[in-house]
């Protein structure tokens, strides 16, 4: 007799069918029946893991936000110098986005049908919130790792910082200059980097 399978397991699948389904047939396809079939199982199933489409379609778009960044997270065991961790992080840059260049397309795809498409403008519009709540997420880590703050506010700082890489980003998606991504990413990081302080010497100015 077969198990059933976990809750997590069986949405993750069905996660993965959904994106298999937009990368090949671009996201306006994605459906419930379209992604049941992908993933050869019932309607029922997709709708006991999730509670509608749109539902689904965002835990697709913070499977594709995790997997952008977890090269870039893991550039943060370059450890605390500042040099070290600014060649990692770009590296990490651009080597994710050379692996997951389809999953970063479907990014852009989901902003475009956003757009276009009032059904799924709040889908994306979720799919902003995770980037730059992802970007936050690193860029607080950075600063821990690096034991810095940042002097401009964290949120207008990550949702600056998200914004310039989706450029950068669809810039290499067109052109595939690797070159000219990579002095993006490291513009970027340089300026990221221009706005830090040493933790303590803030902490010594606002005493004062």
């Amino acid at each position: 007799m077969n198990k059933r399978k976990p809750l997590d397991e069986r949405r993750a699948e069905i996660v993965e069918a959904g994106l298999s389904v937009a990368m090949r047939e671009g996201v306006e396809s994605v459906t419930v029946r379209r992604v049941a079939q992908e993933a050869g199982i019932s309607l029922g199933t997709v709708h006991y893991c999730f509670d509608d489409k749109d539902a689904m379609l965002r835990a697709m778009g913070r499977a594709i936000a995790m997997r952008a960044s977890e090269q870039v997270l893991a550039a943060l065991d370059a450890g605390p110098d500042r040099t070290a961790l600014l060649e990692a992080t770009v590296d990490a840059m651009l080597g994710g986005l050379k692996q997951h260049q389809e999953m970063r397309l479907l990014t852009f795809e989901f902003a475009v049908s956003g757009a276009r498409t009032p059904v799924l403008r709040e889908v994306a519009q979720a799919h902003l919130k995770q980037s730059i709540a992802m970007t936050r997420e690193y860029l607080q880590r950075l600063a821990d790792v690096a034991h810095v703050r940042f002097r401009t506010d964290m949120g207008a700082l990550a949702r600056m910082t998200a914004l310039r890489i989706d450029g950068i980003e669809l810039a290499w998606m067109v052109d595939q200059d690797d070159e000219a991504a990579r002095a993006g990413f490291a513009d970027l990081a340089a300026a990221v980097w221009g706005d830090m302080e040493p933790a303590d010497e803030l902490e010594l100015a606002q005493e004062l």
